[in-house]
């Protein structure tokens, strides 16, 4: 503490001792050798000039000059001071920079209060105070009879703390009187700034404290006797460490548990990014209702910035079973009168009283089109049933599993030569169960595995040129091309000549057969038969001739008739008559007079 001489030399050595006496029984903790104030996490104090009971923590600095309370919130250092009343004025001084700074910088600034509530602020300069100044610091000055109180808060960004973050700043406090001056640290000096103390947040300037309480119950429905696990999770949503906490339980009441942290072998201290997990399993819990009140409570911080996430009310119910039910996704499950689906986990859960209950599941279930389960049997006790109604017996938890298969729609279509649609007389598949079936269905439910088709039948032949497999794992559609064609049939004489009216046979390969008359352009059109060999006959002015063809490769055929007798009588007739003409004008032409030479070669010629 610095004394400035204004009296005798006696008097002022009294004053000293007595100062000394006080700065020794109230200097707070040293840190590395230095008077230290440490200054928590705390609710924001009302900035209004009274100084009230619980407004700040514990631990505040006395001395013979008055009383300094700290504290400081999210974004600000708040000072709460109260001064004997010969007081006049107090400065306050903040070093920013490096603390063993032996010279004023403008990291060095200072706060001067006097009881008219006037504020100075100043920033160093060498060995000089440089005055300027100061926003957003809140300041309230309330003057009483025997004292005076500041409160006084600077933000901690002028201060250049960032929050949660380590952080110790040089500190020094000069109070004035009348005749003389005190001082913390005792032997500060005004402008050697590595004379003053520090101050810091053992919260490292942390913006809340925060232990949060979750509670879970491992089951919610038991039968009476059973033991019910409580969960609890601890988490620290403040930012700074807790250093213990206490859990109390009470079940209806009563309390089971009440001991801290450390006591429970739990992580010690919390951390803000530690979840801690305790489990309190309760034992032989009674036929009833029961209500469980949780509460955490941490030790070691001034306050908690949301008390109300430190407490938490669990219940359940005893004396009901449990009924799980395994099965298809999506399958709607009914007992008695409640009705749930299978969760995509594969289960439902249900909670029933004792006595006998009527269960039961869909028989057909289809989440989409193509695709559906069919009920298969249910699995209950190491006994089966295949139908999707069961009687059970409750008296404890049990276990039942409803079986499905799952089915694919398969949709058959069969296509001609020609890639268009017909409907054959019947077909013969292998199921991927592996079963036959011969019929005409054109959709077909299977499960998963491989669709054979061994036949297509058609007007008695089967069109199919081999066996076709389809591997089935979803809903499928399938177009199996067959032997069945078209094509057309041309009858022409040796001059390439259309016949019309010729009477064409067909004999098909299941020795079937078919007439057909050629129209104007000599031409039948043979559709959607069986591709492969057929024999045709040709029929024509008692004329016939018989080929043998493959109609799946030769569907477009020509068929020269030869010349019949009539055929020949008729061009040997016409031909008689050409003779007849020739030979009249032949003899007709000798009986006339000659002409000039000349003119009879140019009339033979033009005959000729």
């Amino acid at each position: 503490m610095n004394k400035f001489r204004t009296r005798p030399t006696a008097y002022v050595t009294f004053i000293l001792l007595i100062t000394a006496f006080f700065s020794t029984v109230f200097l707070p903790v040293k840190v590395s050798g230095e008077p230290a104030i440490n200054v928590p996490l705390y609710r924001s104090p009302k900035i209004d000039g009274t100084v009230s009971a619980g407004e700040y923590p514990p631990g505040e600095l006395v001395s013979a000059w008055g009383k300094l309370y700290a504290a400081h919130d999210a974004s600000s250092l708040i000072l709460g001071i109260t001064l004997q009343s010969a007081c006049r004025k107090i400065d306050l001084f903040f070093n920013k920079g490096g603390l063993n700074s032996t010279v004023l910088t403008v990291s060095t600034v200072r706060y001067s209060v006097n009881r008219s509530g006037v504020l100075e602020y100043y920033y160093g300069q060498g060995d000089k105070w440089i005055e300027s100044s100061s926003s957003d610091v809140s300041l309230s000055v309330v003057n009483g009879t025997t004292s005076w109180t500041i409160e006084i808060a600077i933000p901690l960004s002028k201060l250049d703390v960032s929050p949660n973050t380590e952080r110790t700043l040089g500190f020094a406090i000069i109070v004035s009187e009348t005749a003389f001056n005190y001082s913390w640290p005792g032997t500060v000096s005004l402008k050697n700034p590595s004379t003053w103390g520090i101050i810091s947040s053992p919260d490292n300037w942390a913006t809340r404290n925060d232990i949060c309480l979750e509670t879970t119950l491992d089951r919610r429905s038991v039968i009476a006797g059973s033991n019910v696990t409580l969960v609890l999770i601890l988490t620290n949503r403040g930012d700074a460490a807790i250093p213990d906490y206490r859990i109390r339980i009470k079940l209806d009441n009563v309390l089971i548990e009440n001991a801290t942290g450390s006591q429970l072998g739990l992580k010690t201290p919390l951390e803000k990014t530690d979840r801690i997990r305790y489990e309190k399993k309760i034992v032989n819990v009674a036929n009833g209702t029961h209500t469980i009140r949780v509460n955490v409570t941490g030790l070691g911080v001034y306050y908690d910035a949301d008390e109300g996430n430190n407490a938490r009310v669990e219940s359940f119910t005893a004396r009901y079973a449990e009924i799980m039910v395994s099965g298809t996704p999506g399958v709607t499950v009914e007992l008695e009168d409640e009705s749930q689906t299978i969760s995509d986990e594969g289960n439902v859960m249900f909670y029933s009283t004792v006595g006998r209950k009527t269960i039961s599941v869909q028989k057909v279930y289809s989440p989409f089109q193509g695709l559906r389960y069919v009920f298969t049997k249910w699995v209950y006790d190491s006994s089966t049933l295949q139908t999707p109604e069961l009687v059970i017996n409750v008296d404890r938890d049990l276990t039942l599993t409803a079986e499905y298969k799952r089915e694919y729609l398969v949709n058959l279509s069969f296509v001609d030569g020609d890639n268009a649609p017909f409907n054959p007389s019947f077909y013969v598949c292998k199921l991927t169960n592996n079963t036959d079936y011969n019929g005409t269905l054109s959709n077909l439910w299977v499960v998963i595995g491989d669709l054979k088709i061994t036949e297509v039948n058609y007007a008695g032949i089967n069109v199919l040129d081999e066996t076709r497999v389809y591997g089935v794992s979803e809903p499928k559609e399938i177009r199996i091309p067959c032997k069945i064609v078209g094509g057309s049939v041309r009858v022409i004489d040796p001059f390439s000549m259309p016949i019309q009216g010729a009477e064409l046979t067909a004999v098909f390969l299941n020795n079937t057969q078919a007439k057909y008359v050629t129209g104007p352009d000599g031409t039948v059109s043979i559709n959607r038969v069986a591709g492969g060999k057929m024999k045709l006959t040709v029929t024509n002015l008692g004329y016939s001739t018989t080929v043998e063809i493959d109609f799946l490769t030769e569907r477009e055929i020509s068929i020269t008739i030869p010349m019949s007798l009539n055929i020949v009588l008729v061009i040997l007739g016409s031909m008689s008559v050409i003779a007849v003409i020739i030979v009249f004008k032949v003899f007709w032409k000798r009986e006339k007079k000659p002409a000039s030479r000349r003119k009879e070669e140019e009339y033979e010629f033009e005959e000729i």
